[in-house]
């Protein structure tokens, strides 16, 4: 407007009556906040109060904004006696500004104790167009404008380099100016086919409409105001989450906010985020502008469907997990708290929880929970229960267990887990490294009246009788690997299992390798061969497996020697088909004794049996009791009618012996 009142200096002037025309040029022109270079006036009398006039200003500075080329034009400007000007078809060009060329028609009606009118547009902007309107009054100036189709698309320049922005803005304001200071704003809007990239593709939006309402008021160096924005459409992608906007899936954000101290402090309240049924929060939030750091942050969070919300937030964090592919159902509840940008308390009430690992690793069911973490001094205790739970094949019956979370550890109450018939104790469980990232727990355990026929039948195995006790001095997790110090006893078959020194590596991965050496003593093969229905032999087995290796749950390794103990007290004797069985094990045929004369014999007398077998990757080194003329026994025979079952071969290809393995008969059972 500055040049307009020049302009009419001019026209008022006392030569501009008596002169056909005039003009007036200035180096330099400066007011408060701005300075111009390169000013030229232009007046030619068109007769009595009427004026051709233009005004040229090469060069306008006011930080940051730089403007060059501006031009002015009014062919005919109405002089009225009481000091007022008039313009209805000007015309305003700019050759270069931080939006690009601009044109657009101009009007405009000056009167006198600051009050004047002055109507832009269309103005051809962005390849769009704006119309402003604005009232100067005394003491008050009101702006108000619509804007229409403006290309996003050339404000690159503004953009970090490698950035892309697209799309079209439609929106309509109003601003107003108090001689006091006081500004208030207000502008609605929509962004329409919104798309953009990061430089390196982890922030994309594409096709996307959002709608938005802002407010904004300024008083004592403090701003207030309100912001609402809406997604209606598009696809939403910031490194790992994506999000799909659609009518059923809209997408919120509104809050009131306060920029205080400069612009250095924003306050922002009733802050609310929701993207349909995914995520509802509610709460506050208190920033340090300079620094970006959260001083405070207060988030009451409701997931109403946590299977949306999994597929949304939490699968894409998972990827590469065991996490990254469950079925999860279930509501969540929840409270966050941060100061000073550490996170300080977190509430949750799982409610109705369920989860199912789509490939069975896992699964639990009916889980509610009440948990409450603080960074310190917590002694409230949480509460989790669950109603079912498997791991693998194997059943877990429901719980309900206190627990106590500080920091980044979390301590459980003695619990007791019902399991294949009796039960799971873990004494002193604590996990830590939870705000590391880093998971590590370590517990002692029991295992109570387990009940073989109810793991035989989970893990279709041949039934087995009895029961299983066992006690494991401490089970540890870290590094992703499961460890067991100490023995672990089996009382079964009448003698006795332990287990050396278990590792478990990955225990949830694609791929999980078990380390662990066994022992044997004092077992009945009676009752083994029984259960297996592989032919009845009695006697006693002892002996070892050493360094046994399981990689995806498939033999990779081990060394095996399996032996009659010396000086056995039970019988020895051996059928014809175990006879046949191990004949096959041993050298890959059977003898078929039921083909000879020896088939009239129900059974025969042995004197030892062994078998010794070690896998080094695709090879096993096979060896029994020596024998001195050659090859090695198997079954060594006793009294008439003597039978020896002897091994020729000290080497056979791993999968050689497993064919023969699965060759092997055994009554209701398929050997894989």
């Amino acid at each position: 407007m500055t040049l307009v009142l020049l302009l009419g200096a001019l026209v008022f002037s006392p030569l501009a009556a008596a002169l056909d025309e005039a003009h007036l040029s200035m180096d330099s022109i400066q007011g408060e906040g701005w300075q111009g270079q390169g000013l030229k006036l232009d007046l030619v009398h068109a007769g009595n109060t009427r004026f051709s006039a233009g005004a040229h200003l090469e060069e306008l500075l006011a930080e940051p904004v730089h403007i060059k080329g501006i031009e002015l034009g009014c062919p005919d400007v109405l002089a009225g006696k009481a000091g007022t000007l008039s313009c209805v078809k000007g015309s305003l060009m700019v050759r270069q500004s931080p939006l690009g060329s601009l044109r657009s028609p101009l009007s405009f009606d000056y009167g006198v104790a600051d009050d004047w009118r002055l109507s832009l547009g269309p103005m051809q902007i962005l390849d769009g167009k704006l119309d402003i309107r604005a009232r100067q009054k005394p003491g008050e100036l009101t702006l108000d404008f619509q804007a229409t189709a403006i290309s996003l698309g050339e404000l690159k320049s503004w953009l970090p380099d490698g950035w892309t922005l697209a799309g079209k803005l439609y929106g309509k304001g109003n601003l107003q100016i108090r001689a006091s200071g006081l500004l208030s704003l207000k502008f609605d809007g929509k962004l329409k086919h919104l798309s953009w990239s990061s430089a390196d593709d982890l922030q994309v939006g594409e096709d996307t409409t959002l709608g938005f309402s802002l407010t904004a008021g300024n008083q004592a160096n403090t701003w207030r105001g309100n912001l609402e924005l809406k997604g209606l459409a598009g696809q939403l992608y910031s490194d790992p989450v994506f999000v799909q906007i659609d009518a059923g899936h809209p997408l919120v954000l509104s809050g009131d906010y306060e920029l205080a101290a400069g612009g250095r402090r924003l306050k922002a309240r009733k802050l609310h985020f929701g993207y349909a049924k995914v995520l509802d929060v509610h709460g506050s939030m208190d920033v340090d502008v300079p620094t970006g750091q959260v001083q405070y942050l207060g988030l009451d969070v409701i997931v109403d469907d946590l299977q949306q919300a999994y597929q949304v937030l939490l699968q894409p964090i998972a990827i590469g997990t065991p996490l990254d592919d469950v079925a999860v159902h279930g509501r969540v509840r929840g409270r966050i708290d941060m100061t000073e940008g550490v996170l300080g308390s977190v509430q949750a009430d799982l409610l109705g929880i369920s989860l199912e690992h789509n490939g069975g690793l896992f699964g639990i069911s009916g889980v509610e929970a009440n948990l409450h973490w603080q960074r310190e001094g917590n002694r409230e205790f949480s509460h989790l229960g669950w109603k079912a739970a498997h791991l693998y094949k194997i059943a877990l019956g429901g719980a309900d267990v206190l627990l106590q979370m500080n920091a980044g550890s979390l301590r459980l109450q003695p619990l007791s887990i019902p399991l294949l018939g009796g039960s799971l104790m873990l004494h002193d469980l604590e996990v830590n490294g939870l705000l590391e990232g880093v998971l590590r727990w370590e517990t002692r355990a029991d295992l109570d009246g387990i009940q073989l026929l109810e793991l035989s039948h989970s893990m279709g195995w041949p039934e087995m009788q009895g029961s299983l006790q066992a006690s494991i001095p401490r089970v540890y997790y870290r590094d992703s690997i499961l460890r067991m110090q100490g023995a672990l006893k089996l009382d079964v078959f009448d003698g006795e299992v332990v287990f050396h020194g278990m590792e478990l590596q990955d225990p949830l991965g694609v791929a999980p390798v078990l380390r662990t050496s066994l022992s044997l003593a004092n077992l009945d093969l009676e009752q083994i061969t029984q259960v297996f229905s592989f032919g009845r032999i009695e006697g006693s087995l002892e002996g070892y497996v050493r360094n046994l290796q399981l990689v995806g749950w498939e033999v990779a390794g081990f060394d095996a020697n399996l032996h009659s103990p010396p000086g056995d007290k039970r019988p020895h004797r051996i059928s014809q088909r175990a006879i046949d069985n191990l004949t096959e094990l041993g050298n890959g045929a059977s003898v078929q004794l039921s083909a000879t004369m020896l088939r009239f014999f129900e059974d025969f007398a042995y004197d030892s049996l062994a078998l010794r077998v070690k896998l080094h990757g695709a090879m096993a080194e096979l060896d029994g009791v020596p024998r001195s003329q050659g090859g090695y026994y198997i079954v060594k025979g006793a009294r008439l009618p003597r039978i020896d079952v002897i091994g020729r071969n000290h080497r056979i290809a791993w999968k050689e012996l497993l064919s023969r393995i699965r060759d092997i008969r055994f009554d209701d059972m398929i050997v894989e």
